[in-house]
């Protein structure tokens, strides 16, 4: 445990746990380097646990008391949930919440001064980034499955698509025979609307070789037997600025309540006394 803050010792775990969550996030693939990678993923996990531990103790500290109504009320959720699952007793469980409740307001008003965007900066983040924003391509298909499985055998599932593939032949129509034969019956075999991607790639592959109106011969896909019938394609197209204005105020809603954040915890870092210690070294308490 390398760092102390403010007497606090960081423990080990959580420098771990924010490793690991720090981890997830895909830049740090960009860094080709193994070791490279391993020794600025655990930097930014020693800051980020340091600024958890400042972050905690300024809520622990702070003298104004938590809403008692707030605080039964979360207390007996807990219980509710937890029951005797719970290794906390009745005390226990409200210290934890009430330590809950602080850090939720703390971090509330970290983030309660960020400037709300406005409408033109709205307008002008589309501007700047107008070719990232488009909607896909979209389908609408129905189909027919058999499905292999521990309960139906590869040659079952091919002769029960070749007597809905008869049946769709003679004229019968595709949500009939979709209700008698398909094993996902739903909504007549009606599959709604989908962007490209969203199926395996068998399927995509079958409806985009036939147009709107038409049907596919019998197709396999991992699940198992299949035909499609492709009712709708809408071409992939640029997004306009209503199509996407309520993402980007996310996006900039986020942005501006990280910097806010961030200022706030460097404020607390200003103030605190944090040091690396040697292992060797012996641990004195902040007086």
């Amino acid at each position: 445990m390398p760092y102390v803050v403010n007497g606090q010792p960081v423990p080990e775990e959580l420098i771990r746990q924010e490793s690991e969550r720090l981890g997830r996030d895909a830049q740090w693939q960009s860094i080709a380097d193994e070791t490279e990678r391993a020794r600025r993923l655990r930097a930014a996990a020693e800051s980020s646990a340091v600024d958890r531990i400042l972050i905690a103790q300024a809520a622990a500290g702070d003298p104004r008391p938590i809403d008692a109504a707030a605080l039964k009320q979360e207390v007996q959720r807990q219980k509710d949930q937890w029951g005797r699952r719970s290794v906390l007793d009745g005390a226990q469980v409200r210290q934890a919440v009430e330590a809950q409740l602080r850090l939720q307001r703390l971090r509330q008003e970290m983030v309660s001064g960020a400037a709300k965007p406005t409408p033109g900066d709205v307008e002008a983040f589309y501007n700047a980034n107008r070719e990232r924003f488009c909607t896909p391509e979209m389908f609408h298909a129905s189909h027919i499955v058999k499905h292999v499985n521990h309960e139906q055998s590869e040659r079952q599932a091919e002769d029960g698509i070749e007597v809905a593939l008869a049946e769709l032949e003679n004229g019968a129509p595709f949500a009939e025979v979709a209700a008698r034969h398909s094993d996902c019956k739903e909504n007549d075999g009606d599959l709604g609307q989908f962007p490209a991607g969203h199926m395996v790639q068998e399927f995509e592959d079958a409806i985009r070789a036939v147009e709107p109106g038409q049907r596919t011969g019998v197709f396999t896909t991992p699940f198992g037997f299949h035909i499609a019938q492709l009712h709708a394609r809408t071409a992939a197209a640029p997004a306009t600025l209503d199509d996407v204005r309520t993402g980007i105020e996310r996006v900039l809603v986020f942005a501006a309540e990280h910097e806010a954040y961030m200022r706030a915890v460097a404020q607390l870092r200003s103030r605190a006394d944090i040091r690396w210690v040697s292992e060797a070294a012996p641990l004195v308490a902040a007086s």
